[in-house]
Parts: C-alpha cells; sequence; structure tokens
C-alpha cells in the first residue's frame, strides 16, 4: 500500500484534535483501550490513500473496503503506541513539531506553498500534517527508549560486513545519476514507463527531474563511496552497472537513481577494516532490520496487553 505506514505513522494525534461534537456525528468502529476511533476519523485517514491508490469508493467498493480495515488497523497499532507514549510522560512541544516541518518542507525542494498545495490535493490539511509529524516525533522516541537502545551490533558484525560486501566497492567511486521527481508529477508513471523501455532514465530526468543535473540526465558524476549518504550507498550497494532503483521515497516526494558506472578498489581484503563514517554507515544498514523486527514484538506485546473491539 502506497506510503501507508508514512501517512498514518501515527494518525492517533489527529484523532485527538477532533472537535468535541464529531463523535457522536459519526459511527464507532473501533474502541482502543476505551479509546474511540469514529467513521468519520477513519475515512479522513483513508482519504489519501484512496488518492494515492486511485481508487474511487463509489465505483470499486471492495478495494475501498479492503483499504479501510487495512488502515484502521494501523490506526489502532498506532492509538496503542501513543497511549503507551502517554504513560512513559513522553510528549514535544511546538517548536519541535515547526522545526520538524521546516525540514521536510526543505527535503521536498519545493516552496512551503508548494508544498501545502501538494498536501491539499491528497486532503490532508496543514493541521493533519503537524499532527502526524508530532505523533511520528512522540513514537520515534517510544522507540529509542524500549526498542533502538535494545538493539546491538557488534564491531565484529560491521567488519565482516564491510569485508563481504564492501570493502573492494566501498574503497572506490561510483557514477551516479538521480531523478528527484516533483510534487505533482505521477512518479509511478514514469517509472514504469522507464522500466519497460519506454524512456530512458536521462530523458526522463531532463524532462521531470528537479535535482541535481538534469540537462545532464541526472548524471552526478563520479562520487567517492565514502562522500554518499548512508541511504545513498546502500542502495547503490546492492546496485549493479546500468540498474535503475525503484523508487525511493522522499518525505514528500519521490526519486530514482541510476548506476551508470563503477570503480571499485583493489587488494586484499580479508583482514580490511571501514573508516569510523563507513563503520557508522554499516551499523545502521545492520541495526535497521533488527530494529523493524525488534519493533513488530514490541508493538505484538502492546497490542496484546490492550483491550480492543472492532466494531461492524
Amino acid at each position: 500500500m502506497r506510503t501507508l505506514f508514512l501517512s498514518l505513522v501515527c494518525a492517533a494525534a489527529f484523532l485527538a484534535a477532533q472537535p468535541a461534537d464529531a463523535a457522536p456525528l459519526s459511527r464507532i468502529v473501533a474502541v482502543v483501550n476505551g479509546d474511540m476511533i469514529t467513521s468519520r476519523e477513519l475515512e479522513k485517514i483513508c482519504a489519501p490513500e484512496f488518492y494515492g491508490q486511485k481508487i474511487d469508493p463509489a465505483k470499486d467498493p471492495a478495494k475501498a473496503d479492503a483499504v479501510r480495515k487495512a488502515v484502521l488497523q494501523q490506526m489502532i497499532n498506532e492509538k496503542i503506541l501513543l497511549q503507551e507514549a502517554q504513560k512513559q510522560d513522553i510528549s514535544i512541544s511546538d517548536e519541535e513539531v515547526d522545526h520538524a516541518m521546516e525540514q521536510v518542507v526543505k527535503d521536498s525542494n519545493v516552496s512551503r506553498d508548494t508544498f501545502l498545495k501538494q498536501l491539499a490535493t491528497e486532503g490532508i490539511t496543514e493541521k493533519m500534517f503537524r499532527d502526524r509529524l508530532r505523533s511520528q516525533i512522540v513514537s520515534q522516541r517510544l522507540m529509542s527508549r524500549n526498542v533502538i537502545s535494545r538493539v546491538v551490533v557488534t564491531e565484529e558484525e560491521v567488519n565482516d560486513y564491510y569485508r563481504k560486501n564492501m570493502a573492494g566497492f566501498a574503497a572506490g567511486r561510483a557514477r551516479v545519476a538521480m531523478i528527484v521527481y516533483p510534487v505533482e508529477a505521477d512518479a509511478e508513471k514514469w517509472a514504469a514507463d522507464i522500466k519497460r523501455g519506454k524512456v530512458s532514465f536521462a530523458d526522463a530526468a531532463r524532462a521531470v527531474s528537479v535535482g541535481p543535473n538534469p540537462s545532464g540526465g541526472g548524471d552526478m558524476g563520479f562520487v567517492a563511496l565514502s562522500d554518499m549518504a548512508p541511504a545513498l550507498l546502500e542502495q547503490v550497494s546492492h546496485m549493479k552497472k546500468g540498474e535503475v532503483s525503484p523508487l525511493l521515497r522522499l518525505p514528500a516526494n519521490f526519486a530514482q537513481v541510476a548506476l551508470l558506472d563503477v570503480e571499485e578498489g583493489g587488494g586484499d581484503v580479508s583482514e580490511a577494516v571501514p573508516d569510523a563514517e563507513t563503520a557508522r554507515r554499516i551499523e545502521q544498514i545492520l541495526r535497521r532490520p533488527r530494529i523493524e523486527e525488534r519493533f513488530k514484538q514490541y508493538s505484538e506485546q502492546l497490542r496484546a496487553r490492550s483491550l480492543i473491539e472492532i466494531r461492524e
């Protein structure tokens, strides 16, 4: 489901922000530890999903119902997380939300007005988005306290990963091209056309990209692997020369990268160890799936202790 987790990452904060008279005018669809979720709240959270998946609920009620069921489960999970955060006295200030909002807009490579207009086309108001950011930060702090701090990656694991996967590669350089799709572009269609060969990566970059060197097909030239951002290095390290990545989700839009060429370092790597920055990046790579698994277990434990009533 397109960006479902990101769209719902903490929808319960939005629920709490509804007018006091909203619940009586709307059917209750679930009760979580005494807190209600109404059909009105569910539909408002579903609206961006219907938009993103191009679903017309009136024309395709079966698909719409499937989305509603998935969204409701996510809303229940997120409400449980927020309830637990409240129990642990985790909260954030308005200034922290302001800073997070500014960073998201900056990362989107568009103006604030354009960013808000794109949100509006997906049925998301600025207040809804700010509430979600607040909830996301609260959840991250809950995770940091109860999940992330308990995930350990050893130095030997880092060294072993480096020698098996990156020693020769990370010592070299990669020539990468990038497309950053504007928020108003149909990134999924462009990506599908590139995959089918209807348009080349370079031509697509020239036509639509708001990223680096669009006139040159997005070509960023050769970049030392040691200088790459962790997320880009992780993506490129799993690609072969000539491959194009799937769509990569940015805060408000999408991107793709193409690996045009690679110059690997040589020599015996059996005793090689990464530099401090590369070791940090590898640790992030190894920690991510462990954090996801630990988070899943933690969420399941919280849910098992919760009283949940779903009303048809």
